[in-house]
Formats: C-alpha cells, structure tokens, sequence
C-alpha cells in the first residue's frame, strides 16, 4: 500500500475533501481491497475523519465491502458505480494530459514543472 502524498488528481482539481483523498487513494490502489484503518492511513486522514465521511461513502455506493479478515471488514472501489467509472476516467486524462504534456517538454522547462497547477478554488 502506498501513502499518499497530494496526487495529481486532488492537485488538479484543488478539493482536499476526505471523501476524494478516499477515492483517489482506492482509485491508485484500485486491485486490493482495504480495512478503514488501511484507508485511513493511505488517504492520509485521521481515523475521525475517516469515519466521519464513511457514511457519504456507503450512502453514494462508492465503496463496496469485499470480505472480512478476522474482525476487520474490507473495502474496495465500487467500479460498477457510474460516478466512480467517470472519476476514474478524469484520473487517467490527467495522468495523460501531464505524462504527455512533461514527455514533450524539454529539460529547460523544468521551472514550469515547479509552478502550482491550477486549482479549482483559485
């Protein structure tokens, strides 16, 4: 599992919400199902937090349980959910909007790789 650090996704879109550092977390990590501490640990969020936007997650049918290891319930990305297919597809046009945008780029572009992406908020 990988900690999360601010993807391109949250980066691009500037909303730090718990509920997307969820999603994009479980988007990255989209073959492996998770406990909430898991998730809480790997979205970055306290584990408050985390059960604070929990039942956003359930009532949206973002998340689906998967199976249960000892007392622990796991969860995964619900990929049948349309609102899911469609943030996944905007996170693989980022990814390749800025793959393609810094493979074309030549090394004395470096300072804009350094510049703020644009933000949603600003």
């Amino acid at each position: 599992m990988k900690m999360m650090d601010e993807s391109l996704f949250i980066r691009v879109l500037g909303i730090k919400s718990p509920v997307l550092k969820v999603l994009d977390f479980l988007m990255d990590n989209e073959s492996f199902d998770y406990s909430k501490t898991d998730i809480a640990e790997g979205a970055n969020l306290s584990r408050a937090t985390l059960f604070k936007a929990w039942p956003k997650l359930e009532a949206l049918d973002l998340i689906t349980a998967t199976r249960s290891v000892g007392q622990a319930k796991m969860y995964r990305l619900n990929k049948k959910n349309p609102i899911v297919k469609k943030l996944m597809e905007l996170d693989d046009t980022i990814s390749e909007y800025f793959a393609l945008k810094y493979e074309s780029d030549s090394p004395s572009d470096e300072r804009d790789r350094n510049e703020p992406l644009l933000l949603a908020n600003e």
